[in-house]
């Protein structure tokens, strides 16, 4: 089997279930600048772009400077809004427990970006973020990935890239890591044309491809321990 050093995730979408997270910036910004909303649907199809391209698109404008000033202020405002996934925070604690390196990779800016992996506690699995700001092409280019491979000193074929967007999917490829769609996120089986090494349902599946059954066991066991000291069970 394979041995993996880390494992890099997309947010929205992958750790994090920001469905109306999203979708109500959007809604909102659209109407307060005078807009009829789209459906979520026609919304969905824009995620994993950035802020300044989905505006442009949705609003039909060429300066959007305004709108996504909006967006991100009522998004700053509504962090409740964004939730984890079932066994994400879990997972991520496998991961570690089996010595791992983690990190997040995504077109959001770094303040929301660790505002919503506080507000989640899934921000003391981080070992690094690489958001908007970090780099001078976001994904599908390589370099986010490969910015965090190298600040986590692991070559990317020792590395997995978790995605639910072909961005995220293209990054991984063009970079040289290891990729894995998943199905559960705003797009769905659309993931399955970036044609990814692995597809899954669900975040809990990805243990199984990183570690071996005796890793997982053992980080099982030191979760179960983990939770009997603490009295508290992650989500």
């Amino acid at each position: 089997m394979q041995k993996f050093k880390a494992a890099l995730f997309d947010l929205d979408g992958t750790l994090l279930d920001t469905s109306e997270f999203i979708f109500q910036a959007f809604e909102n910004t659209l109407i307060n600048h005078g807009i009829q909303p789209p459906t979520r649907n026609e919304i969905t199809h824009l995620v994993g772009k950035p802020l300044e391209f989905c505006y442009r698109v949705l609003s039909g404008k060429e300066v959007v400077d305004k709108m996504c000033v909006v967006h991100r202020a009522f998004q700053a405002s509504h962090l409740e809004l964004a939730k984890t996934y079932p066994g994400a925070s879990k997972v991520l604690v496998s991961l570690k427990s089996a010595g791992l390196k983690i990190a997040a990779v995504t077109t959001r800016q770094r303040e929301t970006s660790i505002k919503t992996l506080e507000i989640t506690h899934l921000i003391d699995y981080m070992d690094y973020i690489v958001a908007l700001e970090d780099v001078e092409n976001l994904k599908p280019h390589a370099e986010p990935v490969l910015k965090a491979l190298d600040f986590l000193s692991v070559d990317p074929q020792e590395a997995v890239m978790v995605g639910d967007t072909d961005a995220d999917i293209l990054a991984g490829k063009s970079a040289g890591t290891v990729t894995v769609g998943v199905t559960y996120g705003f797009h769905g089986l659309q993931i399955e044309e970036s044609k990814p090494d692995y597809i899954i349902s669900d975040i809990r599946e990805i243990l199984s491809l990183v570690l071996g059954e005796k890793q997982i066991l053992a980080a099982f066991q030191e979760l179960e321990a983990r939770d009997q000291d603490s009295g508290f069970t992650l989500p």
